[in-house]
This record gives C-alpha cells, sequence and structure tokens, in this order.
C-alpha cells in the first residue's frame, strides 16, 4: 500500500444471487482527506460502505482492505470500530427508548462501569459519567442536543446528528458518512460541514457520500465515480467540473433535470380545513394547528418550510397514520373522515412516505409483491389471488420506473436505496390514487432517477392527478410546484403561486416564530 494513503479498497468484488454489486472496485482515501463517492443508485456505493464497515464480513467478497498499511479483515462492524473506522449509514438507526448520551455510549462498557460496583461488586451505570462526557463531546462538535433528551421527540434530523456525533465519539481514523444531509435543515447542513473541516483539519479522513452536486463542489477533495458496480474514475478538486462529473455517473448528460409542465389545473380534488393534531408525547400541546388548503386535479401543490415545521405531519393525517383532533377533509366536495391508511386508499388518497424503511416496503418479499399489496382487488377473485395477475400487475411500474433488478422477483432487502424508492413509488401508484403525497420523493436519488420521477410527476399531473409534494431541497421545490404552502411551527404562514415563489421569501416565511399561549407554558420542548 502506498504511504499517501490511509486507507484502500483493492480489486473489491461482491456477488449477491443474480446481482453483481461490486466488480473489481478500487478506492483510495489521504489522511485528512474529504473523499466524494458518487454514483446512480445501483452503483454500488452502498455494498462498497458495507464491506468497509465489516457488515459485510471477510470471505464475503474479493479483494482486500489496507488500513495504515495493515490488512483488514472485519467479522463484524465492532472490528471496524476498533480499527479506527466510523460508519454513519443513511438510514436513521437509534435507540427510541433512550437518552441522546445512552444512544451515543451504549457500546462503551468501560464508560457506563468504570465509576463504582454495589456491594456485592457487579458493576452499575454511571449517568453522571455519561452526562458529563456527552456534553463535552456534543459541544467539542458543535452538535445542539440535549444529552438527557429522550430520543424519541427527536426530529429526524437531530436523530442524523445524533448517530453522526455516535461514530465520532470512537475518534476513528475514517469517518464514513452516508447521505448525512439528507434530513437536516439548511442550519444543521452548515453545522455539519464545519464538523466535516475541523474533523479534516485534525487529520481525520471522510469519505463523504451524497447525491447532491452542491455539496460535492462545496466540499470535496475528490471525488471517486462507481457506476453499474463498476470504478469509473475520480475527479481532483481542481478538475471539478459539474456536467462531466454526471455524465460519467449516468453515463450521459441530463440537459433539463426539471421538465416544464404546460396542463392547466382542474377542479379542486382535495380540501382540508382547520385541520389540528395533537402532539403524541406532549401534553396540551399541538403538532399541527388549523391547517387549511386545497389542492386541484392536475396541480402539484408543495410545501415548504423547515424540518420539523410540520409538513410530513399534515400529510400522516391525511393518510391515516397520525390522529385528527379537529378539522375537516373533503374530496371532490364531499367530507370523508380518515382514521386509518385504508381509509385514505379508499378515498382516493394514496403516499410515498419519507421513511421506506419503516412505512413503504416488506423487505423480504419481491418487487411484485411490494407493489400490487396496496391494491389486492386487482390481482385477486373471491379470496384466491392470481400469481399471473400479480406480474401482469407489476410489470408496467417495474417498467415505468425503470428499476434496475435482474427481475420482478428480486427480493427488495437486494435493492439499492433509490431502486428501494421507487417500488415504493410504484406501490402508491398502483392504488390510482386521485391524490398522492410525495414526502421526499427524491430522498437518497441520483440526478438520473430524479429526472426519472419529476417527468413522472409531470404525467401524473397531465393525467389529472392531484400532487402534494414535501421536499427539503428548494430548487426542486420551486421548479415542480405549481403553488407552494409554507409551515413553520406547525402551523401554515404563507401561500405563493409559482410567480412569487422565490428562495428569500419562502426562507422568511419558514422561520417565522409564535408565541406560545399560557396554557402551553412547561410544556417541553
Amino acid at each position: 500500500m502506498s504511504s499517501e494513503y490511509v486507507l484502500e479498497a483493492i480489486t473489491i468484488t461482491k456477488r449477491f444471487p443474480g446481482v453483481l454489486a461490486n466488480d473489481s472496485i478500487c478506492l483510495n482515501v489521504r489522511k485528512g482527506e474529504i473523499l466524494g463517492l458518487i454514483g446512480e443508485n445501483g452503483a454500488g456505493k452502498s455494498t462498497l460502505l458495507k464491506i468497509l464497515n465489516g457488515i459485510y464480513p471477510y470471505g464475503s467478497y474479493e479483494g482486500n482492505l489496507m488500513l495504515e498499511g495493515k490488512e483488514l479483515k472485519f467479522s463484524s462492524p465492532m472490528d471496524a470500530m476498533g480499527e479506527g473506522i466510523g460508519y454513519v449509514p443513511q438510514e436513521t438507526n437509534v435507540l427510541q427508548n433512550f437518552s441522546v448520551a445512552e444512544n451515543i455510549y451504549m457500546s462503551d462498557l468501560k464508560l457506563l462501569r468504570e465509576k463504582g460496583k454495589k456491594d456485592d461488586g457487579s458493576p452499575f451505570v454511571d449517568f453522571k459519567a455519561i452526562y458529563g462526557k456527552t456534553e463535552q463531546l456534543l459541544k467539542h462538535i458543535k452538535v445542539n442536543l440535549d444529552p438527557r433528551a429522550d430520543v424519541r421527540k427527536l426530529s429526524v434530523g437531530q436523530q442524523q446528528m445524533l448517530m453522526i456525533a455516535r461514530a465520532l465519539a470512537t475518534n476513528p481514523k475514517v469517518l464514513i458518512l452516508d447521505e448525512p444531509t439528507t434530513s437536516l435543515s439548511s442550519s444543521d447542513v452548515e453545522g455539519l460541514f464545519e464538523v466535516v473541516r475541523a474533523l479534516k483539519e485534525k487529520g481525520t479522513s471522510v469519505i463523504f457520500v451524497t447525491h447532491k452536486m452542491d455539496e460535492i463542489m462545496e466540499l470535496t477533495d475528490r471525488a471517486t465515480v462507481l457506476r453499474d458496480g463498476k470504478y469509473i474514475c475520480t475527479f481532483e478538486k481542481a478538475q471539478y467540473d459539474r456536467k462531466q462529473i454526471i455524465a460519467a455517473m449516468i453515463g450521459r448528460e441530463i440537459s433539463d433535470l426539471y421538465p416544464r409542465r404546460k396542463n392547466k389545473p382542474g377542479e379542486v380534488v382535495l380540501r382540508v380545513e382547520n385541520l389540528t393534531v395533537a402532539h403524541p408525547y406532549i401534553a396540551n400541546t399541538n403538532l399541527i394547528e388549523n391547517v387549511s388548503f386545497s389542492v386541484r386535479a392536475g396541480e402539484v401543490l408543495g410545501f415548504g418550510g423547515m424540518v420539523g415545521a410540520g409538513r410530513s405531519e399534515v400529510c400522516m393525517a391525511l393518510y391515516g397514520m397520525m390522529p385528527i383532533k379537529s378539522g375537516k377533509i373533503y374530496m371532490h366536495g364531499k367530507e370523508v373522515h380518515i382514521r386509518s391508511s385504508q381509509n385514505a386508499v379508499a378515498n382516493g388518497i394514496s403516499m410515498v412516505s419519507e421513511d421506506r424503511k419503516h412505512y413503504g416496503l416488506n423487505f423480504m418479499w419481491d418487487i411484485q409483491k411490494n407493489i400490487v399489496i396496496s391494491n389486492l382487488k386487482a390481482i385477486s377473485k373471491g379470496f384466491f389471488v392470481s400469481r399471473k395477475k400479480i406480474t401482469e400487475r407489476a410489470a408496467p411500474y417495474f417498467e415505468t420506473m425503470h428499476i434496475k433488478a435482474p427481475s420482478l422477483g428480486t427480493k427488495v432487502a437486494n435493492l439499492s436505496g433509490g431502486n428501494q424508492q421507487k417500488v415504493v413509488i410504484g406501490r402508491s401508484l398502483n392504488t390510482e390514487p386521485k391524490v398522492i403525497i410525495l414526502d421526499e420523493p427524491t430522498k437518497g436519488i441520483d440526478i438520473g432517477a430524479k429526472s426519472e420521477i419529476y417527468h413522472l410527476m409531470n404525467q401524473l399531473a397531465e393525467k389529472g392527478t392531484a400532487i402534494l409534494m414535501i421536499s427539503s431541497e428548494l430548487p426542486e421545490l420551486l421548479a415542480m410546484s405549481d403553488r407552494l404552502l409554507v409551515m413553520a411551527e406547525g402551523r401554515v404562514t404563507g401561500e405563493l403561486p409559482k410567480e412569487e415563489a422565490e428562495e428569500v421569501r419562502v426562507m422568511e416565511l419558514a422561520t417565522v416564530t409564535f408565541k406560545r399561549e399560557k396554557k402551553q407554558e412547561g410544556e417541553g420542548n
């Protein structure tokens, strides 16, 4: 191994049944470098990261890993952590019933037991030591979290920052960040970048995986491109050219990322009046307060706001995933009562959740079963399900969504995150909805797949489907929406037609604060 590199992956090959995920891939990282790792969904990035992290143990792949001149033969993620490799996965993975501090140091048994024993000699948890060390760590890495906070009450973005803090607690030589900004607000992203740059200054190497070209251009020192399971090339900072990098990623140029839509919205399909949703954990507090809006046939209504503004909660309530405290919902002028996702689907509402891991997929099933399960009537007669109809029903969505897999019989667990997202969208479309809710539909999706989803949205709108779209990527939201509803602190702060929706105006509305009513004092954060 060259002394120039702290970590090297040499001709890594990894096979799954019917899939060659990594084909002789090479990757190298210099000390104190921020290396961008980019490629389309299905390019092999996640598989390579899991090899580097020990999730796929030595012997399950071909090739070699080297760290500071030493060959690595991990049997588990704990081995990788012990050798100095920290890993923050794309999917949120925290212990919901514990505090921030316990999440960070759960695996550090020495810290948990180091101060004091009971009379019988058995160890017990020293919470004072845990909270103290956590406070020092969070202050050092500039993460604004309370060590004693209940993780269940944290937003998705805060949970993401918690996972980063947990990885940094081990003082890694190489830190792997897999799509770390997908759930973060703009201020959280800035804070993360400060942390990453500080790590670089201290000599820590960072592998930064992202689909966002702006982040590659701004943060990284080099960028390695994978495509179809193979190493394509590495760009030095001085060679960065946005079009060339995108062309290397997808093998073609995309001239118009946000396609224009010519159709005109029709009649009102969905109308919501004074929707209020109670907080599930904090008494006398509402997550959503008197939210009203409407969306027309063939219209894309965008929801803008910061992380935690309440956008997802509004849509989850409309889909029956959160109980509605008060308010009314109308479909085509008729009041409907939605208490479950089955009620929502029956009334013509479908949803693509931000969290596909928990709400979108059955990972033990294949692609076609995941798609057709949303509409059993279309594939069954009485109590009997037709295998032929399952395939016939799923095949058009498989083709339309350009899902990269050997066949409809491929298990969803073997797909990349982006292709899993495509399956979720196909599953929602299979219900033939009048209103479809897209909550962060391009989260963790590469540029090529984003373009495909934007074209699909336009096709749906042209057919008269009403679309509610939540996105934390403001350029995407502004480009794809016909109107924009902006929220802050669980309330609507403004509604903007497309011609008035500018980034500055949206951010002004997204950062509005409200005074707390006296009855809510002492309710918590």
